[in-house]
């Protein structure tokens, strides 16, 4: 008697989870360390410089990270994962130099890092559940960011004279990255994940790099990807002035500025799980309707919170927080803190109903695992290319609210201009691909389901069955 498990390993959920949990251990695990503000240092500079260097590795590879991903596959992600640890690994010597390059690194494996997970959650499920696939994803890796910022502030509750975490706290993330890394050797190959209907979520046959980078070309003459970009260019803008200026700005001591972390990755797991059940749920009509109503949701979020935040920012520049002595920052026992705090956990709650919405948004134009992973390429492309330019302003000293203001205009227009992509979402997806298995030249797939003429299910699918 076989022994029955209460999972099915080829199953895309199973397959999201996994992805999840080596994000949770490595890209988790560096984002609490980021959202400390300068990454648990008492300067920012050499972070923000490893951050300008990360994202412009990161902006060249998620183009590159597509086409090594279809013609490679997903053991990329174990190379890419082990960037992590060799990143955080730098902060254990006192070279700037060390971390810049360690950034720029970073930023390689992080480009093919993501655009393999993009591939994975927006071409896994079943079109009417992707919004659970990002919720699935998003909890698990930012449950590690949660976690991971519990170790910090747990070694640091009574840190009040120092602005810098321990080297226990570096040591135990790299641990958990390198863990994370290995586990993407238990991924099962996309050809063999099988969806609850009986369809294979990949029938393709192997890439090769002429044909990827004509693909990749296309997506620059891709109308609707060309009025994203100020949505795409937004969503890691905001890191910059929340990590670094708002929790790193030196207003708040180590011990706020560890709870305010935490806290920002906690609400991201609430967000996360609301925002994937929103778009999902047929209570608020069909794909268009929904994508209207969660376009105007991100909006009102983001504008709420973007008015606060310019209330906060009148507290402090970067001045007035180097004058601030480190015993008269402001700390979790200061009157006013818990208003402080909650904003920035709202932040993280932005976050994720933000990119939540961009993945699934991106999710109602293809059910292609390749054409999902080139899609996630492009966005990690421009989101990345101008987090350089974020972080770069920063490092520069451009005023505190300067640089609120600038991006408060970036979100609100990114939003606004979605708007008009929203309003083509289909119910259904219908696309032409090629490179398929057995067959010569396009098919049609519609809602991730190759058929024939008479629309029966394809006998390519209908052998596969048995695997189920």
């Amino acid at each position: 008697m076989g022994i029955s498990l209460p999972f099915r390993y080829n199953s895309p959920t199973f397959q999201v989870f996994l992805v999840g949990f080596i994000c949770f251990c490595c890209p988790g695990m560096f984002n609490a360390l980021n959202g400390m503000g300068g990454g648990g240092k008492s300067s920012t500079e050499a972070v923000n410089n490893a951050n300008t260097a990360l994202a412009v590795t990161f902006t060249v590879c998620s183009l590159l990270g597509a086409p090594v991903y279809n013609i490679f596959g997903h053991r990329v992600i174990i190379p890419a994962a082990l960037c992590y640890v060799l990143y955080v690994g730098s902060f254990l010597t006192d070279s700037d130099a060390f971390t810049i390059a360690a950034g720029a690194i970073l930023g390689i494996g992080a480009g093919f890092l993501w655009t393999a997970q993009a591939g994975v959650m927006m071409s896994y499920p079943n079109e009417s559940e992707k919004g659970k696939a990002f919720s699935i994803f998003w909890m698990i890796f930012n449950l590690g960011a949660t976690i991971g910022a519990a170790i910090p502030l747990g070694n640091n509750w009574n840190n009040t004279t120092t602005s810098n975490v321990n080297i226990g706290t570096y040591i135990g993330f790299m641990v958990l990255m390198a863990f994370g890394a290995f586990l993407a050797l238990g991924m099962a190959s996309p050809n063999k994940v099988i969806r609850s209907d009986g369809t294979h979520v990949s029938l393709h046959k192997f890439s090769n790099w002429k044909r990827e980078a004509i693909e990749v070309f296309k997506l620059f003459i891709n109308w609707r990807m060309l009025i994203l970009i100020p949505l795409f260019a937004g969503s890691n803008w905001f890191y910059t002035y929340q990590f670094q200026v708002y929790n790193g700005g030196g207003y708040f001591n180590l011990r706020a500025r560890s709870l305010n972390n935490m806290l920002y990755w906690l609400f991201q797991i609430i967000g996360g799980g609301f925002i994937g059940w929103m778009l999902d749920s047929k209570l608020f009509g069909g794909r268009r309707q929904r994508a209207i109503i969660g376009n105007t949701f991100v909006l009102v979020i983001c504008v709420v919170l973007w008015i606060g935040a310019i209330f906060v920012q009148k507290k402090f520049t970067y001045e007035s927080a180097k004058a601030t002595p480190t015993e008269f920052k402001t700390d979790v026992y200061t009157p006013g803190y818990a208003g402080l705090a909650v904003e920035y956990a709202f932040f993280g709650f932005m976050d994720s109903i933000y990119q939540g919405f961009i993945y699934w948004l991106m999710g109602t134009m293809t059910n292609d695992t390749e054409r999902a992973a080139r899609y996630g390429g492009f966005y990690k492309t421009i989101q990345n290319a101008f987090a350089a330019v974020a972080s770069q302003l920063d490092a520069q000293r451009i005023p505190f609210m300067t640089q609120l203001i600038v991006v408060f205009v970036v979100n609100v227009v990114g939003i606004l201009l979605a708007y008009v992509v929203c309003f083509t979402v289909p119910d259904v997806t219908v696309e032409e691909i090629d490179n398929l298995q057995g067959v010569v030249g396009t098919e049609t797939i519609v809602g991730g389901r190759l058929e024939d003429d008479a629309g029966a299910p394809n006998k390519l699918e209908m052998e596969n069955k048995e695997y189920m």
